[in-house]
C-alpha cells in the first residue's frame, strides 16, 4: 500500500496545486511583462505551524467549514457527524481568531467569513494534550451577521433497529459581527430514540468454581438507549482598541439517560455441578447539569503580547441506577453529586530578531473539588479534589544563517495536591479515611525541522502528553455491582505523561509519510484482583475487586497520508496507520496490533451544483491492557454522501448512506485475563448496528454583510 501511494505521489508531482499571481505593470531590467505565473502552494508549513490560505479549490462545493477544512491535506472530513480528523486523530481543538468556542457551532459556520486556516501540530502550553489545534482566522475588516437551522434524522432499514428513525440532531445559531462586537448564540439538541444495543459476554470466577453466560436470544438480550442532550452556547467579543480586548463565554449543558437492559443468565456451579437461570433487570436513570462560564483577555504592549482567561465550572449529577440479579441480589444507587472547578491560565510571548526568535512562557493553576452524597439520606458519600500549579515555556527559533531551519524547546513542571475521603461501612466520622498525596511532575519537549526542497521538508519531534484521572478513577468510594464484583477507584493514582518520539517526511504539496514510538510508563489502565472481605450477602469470602493502576505502554507505529486535486474537481485522500502496542503491569503482559485504513473521493459538478463524497473505512485491531485486549477485526464500512444547495445556497440538503461491508462479523470483543476473572464480552460495532442507515440533513442559512457580499461578488477571483 505505501509502495503504490508513493508510486503515485510521484507521478503527480507535477501537477502540484499553483497559484498564479498577475501583475500587468511589472518591469524588471526595462523589460514590460504582461503576466508573471509563479508556482507555489497556498499551504505553507515551517517548523510544526502549517497554514492554509483558503483559496476558492478549498471552498468549492463545500457547504460549511467542516467541509471546506476537509478539502486542506492533513484533514479529513466526516460526513455521518460533520466532524474533522487531524491524520486519522479527534482529538483537536477549534479556536476561531485565536477564541474558543462551540465545536459543533463552528464546524456548521459557512466558510466565508475565514481567509486562512492555521494548524499546529502537538501545541504545547495550555493547549497540550491536543493531538491538533486549528485556528481559523477571520477576514480582516470582516462585519456581518449569519445565522443557520439544521435538522437531521437517521432511518434504519436493517439490523436490530430496523423501521426506526433515530439519532435525531437540531440546532441553531446565530452571529452577528459589527465594529468592536461579535455576538454569537448555539442551541443544540440531540437524542437517541430507544436505540436497541444487543450486548452478551461469559465469564468465569476460578476461586468461587463458578461460570456466567448472557443467553443470547434476540427476545430475550436487549439494550434499549434513550438519550437527551440539550446545549446552549452564548459569547461575546469586544475590541477595546488595537492592542486590547475581551471575550465572555458561557455554556450550559443538560444530558439525560435513561437505559435499560434486561437479559437472561446462565449460571454453572463447577464444584456442586448445578446450573441455575436468573432474570436480570437493569434500568439507568441518570440527569446531568452542567454549567461553565469563562472570561478571555488579551493584549500587546511594546514587544510582549499576553493573553489570560479564567474558568469557572459547576456540574449537578444525579444518578438513579437500579440493577436486579435474580431474587438474591438487588443493587440501587442514587445519589447527588456536586463539582465545582475553576481554572486559571495565562502566557506571555516576546520576539526578537525580525520574527526569528520567539519566547513563550506561562502558568496555569487548576482547582477542582467534589463531594457525592447519598440521594435519600443526605449522607456523604465521598469527596475528593486537586489543586494544580502548571508553569512552563517554548523557544522557538528560525536559523535562516545555515538554510532553511527552525527549532524549539520547551518543558514544564507542575506542583499536584490531591485529596479523598470516603464512607464505608461501619464509619462513623469521615475524617478516619482521609488520604492525601503530593505529585511532582516534568517533562521537556524538542523540535527540528529543515526545508529540503521547495516542495519537501522533513521535521523530528520528541513530545509530551500528560492526561489526569478523571473523577470516578479517583474516587476511594466503591459498592459491589453484583453478588462477586466489588468496582471502586484509586485516590493515589499518578497522572500519565506519555512520550513520543517522531519522524514526518513531507514530500510534493500532497503526501507525508511519519513514523514513532510511544511510550507512556503510567499509563491509566483498569486492573482486576482477588480480595477478602464481607460480601452483599453478608458473609465473609474472596471476591473479585476491579480498581484502576499506573501500568505501562509502548506502542511503534508508522502512517501515511496522500491528497491531491485532480480534474480540478476531484479531491481524493487516503491515510493509513500501523502500531504494535504493547501493555504491562507485574506479571501481567499483552500484545497487540492497530491498523486503520480511511480512504475518500470527492467530486464536486460546477453544473448541478451538488458535490458526491465517497468514503470507505477499515479497522483490524487488537488492542490492548495489561489484563485485557479487545478485538475489532475486518470492521469496515462505506459511506456515501451528497451535497445540493437551493435558493441561492440558502438551503443546503444533505444525504448520506451508511452501508457497512462484511468481512469481519461486526461483533467487538473485549477479553479479560486475570487470576480474578476471565471474561469475554461481546458487542455489535457501531457500523454493524447501522448497515444499511439513511441519513437525512437539511440546514437553513441567513447571512448578510459587507464582507460576505464581497465575497460573492469577488468568489471567482479568489486566489
Amino acid at each position: 500500500m505505501i509502495a503504490v501511494l508513493m508510486a503515485a505521489s510521484a507521478a503527480m508531482a507535477q501537477q502540484a496545486d499553483t497559484l498564479k499571481v498577475e501583475n500587468d505593470s511589472l518591469t524588471l531590467r526595462n523589460d514590460s511583462l504582461q503576466e508573471v505565473s509563479v508556482v507555489a502552494s497556498s499551504i505553507r508549513t515551517e517548523g510544526d505551524r502549517t497554514t492554509a490560505f483558503i483559496t476558492k479549490e478549498m471552498r468549492r462545493g463545500a457547504r460549511n467549514t467542516a467541509q471546506m477544512l476537509g478539502n486542506i491535506r492533513g484533514l479529513t472530513w466526516n460526513a455521518v457527524d460533520n466532524s474533522v480528523e487531524y491524520n486519522g486523530k479527534r482529538n483537536i481543538i477549534v479556536l476561531v481568531d485565536s477564541l474558543e468556542k462551540g465545536y459543533r457551532y463552528v464546524m456548521n459556520l459557512h466558510h466565508a467569513r475565514f481567509e486562512r486556516v492555521e494548524i499546529i501540530d502537538q501545541p504545547k502550553g495550555k493547549y497540550e494534550g491536543y493531538d491538533a489545534l486549528i485556528n481559523l482566522v477571520t477576514k480582516k475588516n470582516y462585519e456581518g451577521y449569519e445565522g443557520n437551522l439544521h435538522g437531521s434524522t437517521r432511518l434504519m432499514p436493517a439490523g436490530p433497529n430496523a423501521g426506526k428513525f433515530i439519532w435525531l440532531v437540531s440546532d441553531g445559531a446565530v452571529t452577528y459581527t459589527r465594529n468592536k462586537w461579535n455576538f454569537v448564540a448555539d442551541v443544540t439538541r440531540m437524542s437517541d430514540n430507544k436505540n436497541v444495543l444487543q450486548q452478551w459476554y461469559e465469564r468465569t470466577y476460578p476461586v468461587h468454581g463458578l461460570t456466567e453466560r448472557v443467553l443470547h436470544d434476540e427476545d430475550t438480550n436487549e439494550k434499549l438507549l434513550e438519550n437527551q442532550d440539550y446545549q446552549v452556547n452564548v459569547s461575546v467579543d469586544y475590541q477595546l482598541n488595537k492592542n486590547h480586548s475581551l471575550s465572555w463565554a458561557y455554556v450550559y449543558d443538560y444530558n439525560r439517560d435513561n437505559d435499560q437492559l434486561n437479559y437472561s443468565l446462565e449460571q454453572r456451579h463447577l464444584n456442586i455441578g448445578t446450573i441455575d437461570t436468573l432474570d436480570v433487570h437493569s434500568l439507568n436513570n441518570t440527569s446531568n447539569h452542567n454549567h461553565s462560564t469563562a472570561l478571555f483577555y488579551r493584549g500587546r504592549s511594546g514587544m510582549w503580547s499576553y493573553d489570560a482567561d479564567i474558568n469557572y465550572v459547576y456540574n449537578r449529577n444525579t444518578p438513579d441506577n437500579t440493577f436486579i440479579r435474580g431474587e438474591n441480589f438487588t443493587l440501587r444507587n442514587q445519589y447527588n453529586d456536586h463539582m465545582h472547578f475553576t481554572r486559571f491560565r495565562s502566557e506571555a510571548r516576546r520576539n526578537w530578531n525580525a520574527n526569528r526568535l520567539q519566547l513563550r512562557f506561562g502558568y496555569t493553576n487548576t482547582w477542582k473539588d467534589y463531594e457525592r452524597r447519598d440521594y435519600d439520606s443526605r449522607r456523604q458519600l465521598n469527596t475528593n479534589g486537586f489543586l494544580r500549579n502548571n508553569g512552563w515555556f517554548n523557544l522557538w527559533g528560525r536559523l535562516d544563517s545555515i538554510g532553511h531551519n527552525t527549532a524549539s524547546v520547551g518543558g514544564r513542571l507542575e506542583q499536584i495536591h490531591v485529596w479523598s475521603r470516603s464512607a464505608t461501612q461501619g464509619d462513623a466520622c469521615l475524617s478516619k479515611n482521609n488520604q492525601k498525596d503530593n505529585q511532582l511532575v516534568w517533562s521537556v519537549s524538542a523540535m527540528y525541522w529543515h526545508k529540503l526542497t521547495e516542495k519537501n521538508w522533513i521535521r523530528f519531534n520528541y513530545d509530551y502528553g500528560i492526561s489526569h484521572p478523571n473523577q470516578d478513577q479517583t474516587s476511594a468510594y466503591g459498592y459491589f455491582t453484583d453478588s462477586l464484583t466489588w468496582s471502586g477507584g484509586n485516590p493515589f493514582l499518578r497522572p500519565s505523561v506519555s512520550h513520543q518520539w517522531k519522524v514526518w517526511f513531507d514530500a510534493w504539496w500532497c503526501f507525508n509519510a511519519q513514523a514513532g514510538v510511544t511510550y507512556a510508563p503510567h499509563t491509566i489502565t483498569s486492573f482486576t484482583e482477588i480480595r477478602h472481605g464481607l460480601l452483599p450477602s453478608g458473609m465473609k469470602g474472596e471476591f473479585v475487586a476491579s480498581t484502576y493502576v499506573n501500568s505501562r505502554y509502548l506502542s511503534p507505529w508508522a502512517s501515511v497520508s496522500f491528497t491531491k486535486r485532480f480534474a480540478k474537481d476531484f479531491v481524493y485522500k487516503a491515510d493509513a496507520l500501523f502500531a504494535l502496542p504493547r501493555a504491562s503491569y507485574e506479571d501481567f503482559k499483552q500484545q497487540g496490533r492497530e491498523f486503520r485504513f480511511k480512504t475518500s473521493l470527492q467530486y464536486y459538478s460546477r453544473k448541478l451544483g451538488m458535490t458526491t463524497y465517497l468514503s470507505y473505512e477499515l479497522n483490524n485491531n487488537k488492542m490492548v491492557t495489561p489484563q485485557t485486549y479487545s478485538t475489532n477485526y475486518k470492521n469496515d464500512a462505506l459511506y456515501l454522501s451528497i451535497d445540493k444547495t437551493f435558493f441561492h445556497n440558502r438551503l443546503a440538503v444533505n444525504f448520506v448512506a451508511v452501508a457497512p461491508l462484511k468481512w469481519g462479523d461486526g461483533i467487538n470483543r473485549t477479553y479479560i485475563v486475570s487470576s480474578a476473572i476471565q471474561s469475554t464480552s461481546y458487542f455489535s460495532s457501531w457500523k454493524s448496528n447501522n448497515r444499511g442507515a439513511l441519513q437525512l440533513s437539511l440546514t437553513y442559512r441567513f447571512m448578510g454583510g459587507k464582507s460576505v457580499r464581497e465575497y460573492q461578488r469577488e468568489m471567482s477571483d479568489e486566489r
